[in-house]
Formats: structure tokens, C-alpha cells, sequence
């Protein structure tokens, strides 16, 4: 696949009542940074962002707005501590694997977390 171009996720847009859990969520399990707006939370990975909208957010169509499913995968540098974090509030899903985990967000949505280290035996790309 050299020199060909593949898709690439991002903005991963989200619509939350609960806009500034979902944040929390995603900066203190996950470990993502950026800013907040009035209308907004854009948080950054290294190779997409993740937006959390309010669910009256006008510039999007009602039906997705009220949707809440994907399943959205974060790489991290240190998977057991995510982990941990995550256990102790309580979201995680299933058993530890090793090398990732699901857990949901405040809202209930399916997120899958990974460790960024070389060795892991999982292909989470695809």
C-alpha cells in the first residue's frame, strides 16, 4: 500500500445533552486535549479530532444530531493506566485484553482503547 492514500478518520463528531462529561470523558480516560467553544468541545489526537456538540446544534440535520451509535478507537501511550482510569469511574466494558479494552463514554457510546506500543498483537485500523 505504499504511495497510495487512505481515508482518514476525523472529525469524529459526537452530540451530547451531557456535552461537558462526554468531555471530561474524553480528556481524563483518553488522555485527548484542545479547546472549548460556546457551542463546542474540539479535543485532539495525534491524527484526528472529536467534537463534542450539543445536541441543538443547528448546522446539523435533527436525525444526526440524535443518533448516538460508531465506535471510535483512541490509541494511547499507556493502556493500563486508561484503563484503570476508566475501571474506577466505572466504564469499562469486558475484561482488560492486554493491550486494549472497551469502554463507553458518558453518553453509552462503544469505545474501544489501544495501546500505541509496536508489539501489541492487534490490527485496530481496520
Amino acid at each position: 500500500m505504499s504511495g497510495e492514500r487512505g481515508a482518514h478518520v476525523g472529525p469524529v463528531m459526537l452530540f451530547s445533552p451531557r456535552r461537558r462529561e462526554v468531555e471530561r470523558f474524553y480528556r481524563e480516560i483518553v488522555g485527548l486535549t484542545g479547546d472549548t467553544r460556546d457551542d463546542s468541545t474540539w479535543l485532539d489526537a495525534t491524527n484526528a479530532q472529536v467534537v463534542v456538540h450539543e445536541p441543538t446544534d443547528r448546522q446539523t440535520p435533527e436525525e444526526v444530531r440524535s443518533q448516538i451509535g460508531v465506535v471510535v478507537w483512541f490509541g494511547v501511550l499507556d493502556v493500563r493506566a486508561a484503563y484503570e482510569r476508566a475501571r474506577h469511574e466505572g466504564l469499562v466494558l469486558g475484561d482488560f485484553q492486554g493491550d486494549f479494552f472497551f469502554a463507553r463514554d458518558p453518553d453509552g457510546r462503544f469505545v474501544g482503547i489501544y495501546t500505541l506500543e509496536d508489539h501489541h498483537g492487534h490490527d485496530h485500523e481496520h
